[in-house]
């Protein structure tokens, strides 16, 4: 077999989807049948297959093919029928010339061409090689054989893929082996149109798809289900290095062969294979990376081998990819804004129907230690036509490790003086000269996160039109947190006063008062408390100490199977027919050390025990901390810091009290069982110059649901100090609840292709996204217990439905030149079963809340019931949800500049009221976006410049310390690549990420009602890539 190619980079597709293959046979006898077994992929990889599996010679342009997209063949033809069905609609003719040579060539060439193709078909047979150069020939096609790979042979490859699926796509195709355009799956997948994501420390982590967010995408691996290690159902794409993948697909439109749960969008992640390389291939890479926060360098690797063995019949893939990163974090931080507290009367300046004052302000700075570690292995075995088997693993280890500082002032409204309100009954400036503190942190967001999957995949041709797909997996993910490092805390502090003023307009409130001694404060005793300047470690006094956190383990099993029936295209052109048995078990175990009220054994800021002066040192953030927020002036730069492990233990010592966390009622499990079965039925027509593609189908899932947790039985609220309620427990209960449902989920798709360039679609389906595990946990949590009433707890359901979509998809495309296009489409979702949260008022136990009685520090009889606030979710909301979705791509000829953009706009009649504060419902996520990608790519450089741009969005329901809403502000940023191929195997490049140092901004209900301000710097990188 020969191909030979361009010496340029530029990418030829002249795909025409509807236009019957040209074969020329030049034979007397006819070649036998045999099963062929070649997916739908790029023309040369295809051709390149069929030689092998039909044992014939075939010379090609390579030029000519390497970007054209070739249809599937599966099933028993002669080579004239399997060419012909191979190379339908491409544009290419194929020309058997003998029993043994086929020479391939675009319908369009000239006799020029077909010349030179006659003499390399003498040359074989002269020399009887497989690779044949004709010396001095001039033509349009150049014999050297360069392969076209980098940012243009992606796009190209992408644009094959969505023109000729069936369904409404969108794909990201790895730059080469072991390259992916962005450093993490999430940042890529915000390239697509209807894509947006969150981002946590600087790093895309979730996805939102049409609006809805990361619980209702389904992600998959190779097809398969993949554990997450969040809480409930949403996938962290953080946990993934983006070296092991080679395609991401985003599927907006549900058919009934593809597993059911996401209402926004199904993601499938793939990975690479060896037989897709033939022979050896290496590839490496290693680069450095600058944190201009933290300005720190850390390393990151890559490598991957790849080598086919047996006459390319069986073939090995590996791969090892870790990155590295030191951050620093810098923030500043309202835990929630509380809703018509008990402020005296008399204080506010002015009456409001709603007052909203808030919880705390505290100014932090974070260093993460992050460690992402990935590796993978692919055995893939092919030993005949009819069987290919396929097993592969992947694992990931994401380890974060983090060491934050912080000062706080804590708020309690029953003792803030002088408060001014707003129009919108915000306090946006007041005084706390009593029952208050300055507070100094030690804080750990630590994060030890492990993903595995394992596969097992067989595809077997049983006859000439049935084919057998059966495949079996297993993922596992979990985080260990058997110590509440997750959000742990440790506090020295002592009583003092403060004055908070938000009425200059800056992002950043104002917070003052407390650098100076207080002749006013007195301790929790009455006792006068005298303290000099706030950087004074003599001043300290201990307060809270808490470990949180969770520890999740995640485990999905999965045996499936298809049959596919090929027709003979005169009623239908496939039947498919299938099952799946999905079986989940999630156990999500909440440790903390807060149980009979272990977190506030020291509070109170008393003399004993007391704190050695060492302990803390005066950290300083900078003068520029925060610096592009506004407001960053009013701010302390400068606080006390400590050593949370030192001060966990000495006071361990000195109190004889252990603080470790231990396992808590809010624990759960969820087993979850599913049922699947399907049948799809696929039609493909001709007629000229149209040519239709219709799929139906019908997809029955059954659900079995156990849940069972823990219920902790409240037995009294004690005084812990000032402001906290501690709570005691006597024995808890074990609950075990259950629950099922079935689905009936039909679906059906249109697209119709007309000439060579227009591509029009339609669908109409029913999706489910199941119900949010950590909403079924069926214990009680006690979230708050503090003085004045300010109790709160929640309650699962384990009873809780899936929720239902009906969804409408239209769309046009237009492929006016080579790997050019723009695209339109509208989708429409209507969603039911939307769950929400419904607030009760209830008691426990008889408990009574010691503050309220005659003595509000102590308890006794003159004590009221404690009334508690429960949050209880329910299905019972509908929304609907459309938008409109415009992408464009242009290549500028054999210049070698090229852009991508796309915009996405959504609406929906589920959007947060915020004049209303008894407004419960509203769809989160819910936001447009807009990408730009420049790109430059010719001889050896390459340049790539992307914009992204996400609108402002309600993130969710409920905030740290509130039940108020929390927004996302709009958010862009821009990033930058650019490399330099020294020689086929070794280039340098240079990356730059936020190169613009753009800032996470999220508030409240109003504008003014500050959340968090996080700043991670830009980061830079150069490094170098090495394929072989």
């Amino acid at each position: 077999m020969v191909s030979f190619g361009a010496s340029h980079t530029a990418i030829a597709q002249s795909v025409l989807p509807h236009q019957q293959a040209e074969v020329v046979a030049q034979y007397k006898s006819p070649l036998p049948a045999i099963n062929f077994a070649i997916p739908a992929q790029s023309a040369d990889e295809a051709i390149i297959s069929f030689a092998n599996q039909a044992e014939l010679t075939v010379v090609f342009p390579f030029n000519k093919v390497r970007h054209v997209f070739a249809n599937e063949v599966s099933g028993n033809y002669t080579p004239q029928e399997a060419i012909e069905k191979l190379l339908a609609g491409t544009g290419l003719s194929a020309h058997i010339v003998d029993n043994t040579r086929i020479k391939i060539v675009p319908a369009s060439d000239g006799d020029e061409n077909n010349h030179l193709l006659g003499r390399l078909f003498n040359a074989i047979t002269a020399q009887d090689d497989s690779l044949v150069t004709v010396p001095d020939e001039q033509g349009s096609y150049d014999i050297e054989y360069i392969e076209v790979r980098g940012l243009r042979a992606r796009v190209a490859q992408s644009v094959g893929i969505k023109r000729n699926a069936n369904v409404i796509i969108d794909t990201i195709q790895s730059v080469d082996m072991g390259k992916f355009p962005d450093q993490n799956l999430a940042e890529a997948l915000q390239r697509v149109s209807g894509v947006s994501i969150d981002r946590a420390e600087g790093e895309g982590q979730l996805v939102t798809v049409r609006g809805f967010g990361p619980e209702f995408n389904r992600v998959l691996l190779n097809g398969r289900p993949m554990a997450t290690d969040k809480l409930g159902r949403e996938f962290s794409f953080d946990t993934l290095a983006s070296e092991i993948v080679s395609s991401v697909t985003v599927h907006k439109q549900s058919q009934a062969t593809m597993q059911s749960g996401g209402i926004g969008a199904t993601i499938d992640v793939q990975t690479a294979k060896p037989l897709s390389f033939k022979g050896m291939r290496a590839a490496g890479s290693v680069k450095m990376q600058y944190d201009t926060n933290s300005q720190q360098y850390a390393p990151s690797t890559s490598a991957m081998f790849s080598n086919t063995y047996l006459n390319n019949s069986f073939g090995i893939l590996a791969s090892f990819t870790q990155h590295k990163r030191q951050a620093r974090l810098e923030e500043a931080q309202i835990d929630g804004w509380l809703v018509n507290t008990n402020v005296p009367e008399n204080e506010l300046s002015e009456d409001v129907p709603t007052l909203y004052v808030p919880r705390n302000y505290d100014q932090r700075v974070r260093f993460d230690d992050r460690t992402r570690t990935g590796s993978a292995l692919v055995l893939q075995y092919r030993p005949n036509n009819k069987l290919e088997l396929t097993a592969d693993y992947l694992g990931s280890t994401f380890d974060v490790e983090t060491s934050a500082t912080s000062m706080g002032h804590w708020f309690t409204s029953s003792n803030l003086e002088d408060v001014t309100v707003d129009k919108n009954g915000t306090a946006v400036s007041f005084s706390q000269n009593s029952g208050h503190a300055t507070d100094f942190h030690a804080r750990t967001f630590n994060r030890s996160s492990t993903l595995k999957s394992f596969g097992f995949a067989a595809n077997y041709i049983a006859s000439d039109s049935v084919i057998v797909d059966a495949d079996l997996s297993y993922s596992m993910a979990n985080v260990d947190d058997n110590n509440g490092e997750g959000n742990s805390l440790s506090l020295i502090g002592y009583l003092n006063r403060s004055s908070f003023d938000h009425t200059q307009s800056n992002i950043l409130p104002a917070i003052s008062g407390f650098e100076q001694a207080n002749p006013r404060q007195v301790n929790a005793l009455g006792e006068p408390v005298g303290v000099s300047h706030y950087l004074d470690p003599a001043n300290g006094r201990s307060h809270v100490m808490l470990r949180r956190g969770w520890s999740v383990d995640d485990d999905i099993g999965q045996a499936k199977i298809n049959v596919s029936v090929l027709g003979d295209d005169n009623w239908f052109s496939k039947i498919d027919v299938g099952g799946a048995l999905t079986q989940r078990e999630k156990a999500n175990e909440r440790r903390d050390n807060e149980a009979d009220a272990r977190h506030c054994s020291f509070c109170g800021y008393f003399d004993a025990p007391d704190i050695p002066d060492s302990f803390q040192t005066i950290f300083d953030a900078g003068d520029d901390f925060l610096g592009s927020i506004s407001g960053h002036e009013n701010i302390p730069h400068q606080w006390l810091r400590h050593d949370g492990d030192t001060l966990f233990r000495y006071l361990e010592n000195a109190g004889d009290v252990s603080l470790a966390a231990e396992t808590r009622g809010s624990s759960f499990a969820v087993k979850e069982t599913v049922y699947a079965g399907y049948v799809q039925a696929a039609i493909e027509k001709d007629f000229a110059p149209w040519f239709i593609d219709m799929h139906a189908g019908l997809r029955a899932e059954y659900t079995d649901v156990k849940v069972s947790g823990v219920d902790e039985q409240l037995s009294a609220l004690v005084i812990l100090d000032q402001t906290e309620l501690g709570q005691e427990f006597g024995a808890s209960v074990s609950i075990d609840e259950s629950s099922n449902y079935t689905n009936v989920l039909p679906s059906v798709s249109f697209k119709a292709s007309w000439l060579d360039s227009w591509v029009f679609r339609a669908a109409y389906n029913h999706s489910i996204t199941r119900p949010t595990l950590e909403q079924m946990a069926p214990g009680v949590t006690y979230t708050t217990t503090r003085q004045g009433g300010d109790l709160r707890a929640r309650i699962g359901n384990a009873q809780l439905l899936p929720f239902e979509a009906k969804n409408i998809d239209v769309a046009v495309e237009h492929y006016y030149q080579e790997n050019s296009f723009i695209s339109a489409g509208y989708f429409r979702k209507t969603v039911d079963n939307f769950i929400v949260n419904e607030s009760s008022t209830q008691t426990f136990n008889n408990v009574t809340d010691p503050s309220t009685g005659t003595n509000p520090n102590a308890a006794d009889d003159a004590d009221a019931l404690a009334q508690f606030s429960v949050i209880s979710p329910s299905n019972g909301e509908s929304a609907t949800v459309e938008g409109v979705e415009i992408a464009v791509q242009h290549l500028f000829g054999d210049s070698g500049w090229g852009i991508q953009a796309n915009a996405s706009f959504v609406d929906s009649n589920a959007e947060l009221d915020t004049a209303n504060i008894r407004s419960t419902f509203a769809l989160t996520g819910l936001s447009g976006a807009k990408n730009m990608v420049l790109f430059y790519e010719k001889n050896a450089l390459q340049w790539r410049v992307a914009w992204n741009q996400r609108e402002g969005f309600l993130q969710s329901l409920n905030q740290t310390q509130s039940t108020e809403p929390t927004f996302v502000s709009p958010y862009q940023q821009w990033d930058m690549s650019l490399s330099y191929q020294f020689s086929p195997r070794v280039s340098v490049f240079f990356e730059g990420i936020n190169i613009t140092n753009e800032t996470v901004h999220k508030r409240g209900r109003f504008s003014n009602h500050l959340l968090l301000v996080q700043d991670a710097g830009a980061r830079y990188a150069l490094g170098v890539n090495i394929t072989y």
